[in-house]
């Protein structure tokens, strides 16, 4: 009976636990559209894509930067977080090469070219920094009559 009375416990705390998460992420995902890799992939304008993990404090270190940023260049970019954890995002984590995290990218997708931000610039002075020096480029070349 006691055993029986722990397992209910227990596994009460883990559907209570799982629902936290998944409203989390599903207030995450409708800040930011709710967009996916596929989403992204398909569209005009470039995307910052962000690998983290909940359990990194490095990326637990970034993300309100992240945050921020997104918000600041909603109008010139789109901004994707991935889970590296997270089952539909293995695929893509293979094919970037992820190794470590956090990572984050520059996704064009008038090429299909991803362009990795260094580490050095994980913080929202050097991120706003790349994205400013990103998007000059990229209208320099357009000015030229150049694929971007």
């Amino acid at each position: 009976m006691k055993k029986n009375i722990i397992i209910a416990v227990l596994s009460l705390l883990l559907m209570i636990s799982l629902g936290y998460i998944a409203v989390e992420q599903e207030v995450f995902s409708r800040t930011h559209n709710n967009l996916t890799f596929q989403d992204v992939y398909n569209l005009k304008e470039p995307s910052v894509l962000y690998f983290y993990s909940d359990d990194c404090k490095y990326c637990v270190g970034f993300s309100p930067a992240f945050e921020k940023t997104s918000k600041m260049y909603k109008d010139e970019y789109h901004f994707l977080k991935l889970d590296v954890y997270d089952s539909n995002n293995t695929q893509l984590c293979h094919k970037l090469k992820i190794r470590s995290i956090p990572a984050v990218f520059i996704f064009e997708p008038r090429n299909k070219m991803v362009h990795p931000i260094h580490p050095y610039y994980y913080n929202e002075q050097g991120l706003k920094n790349v994205l400013d020096k990103y998007m000059k480029k990229r209208f320099s070349k357009q000015k030229d009559g150049q694929k971007v």
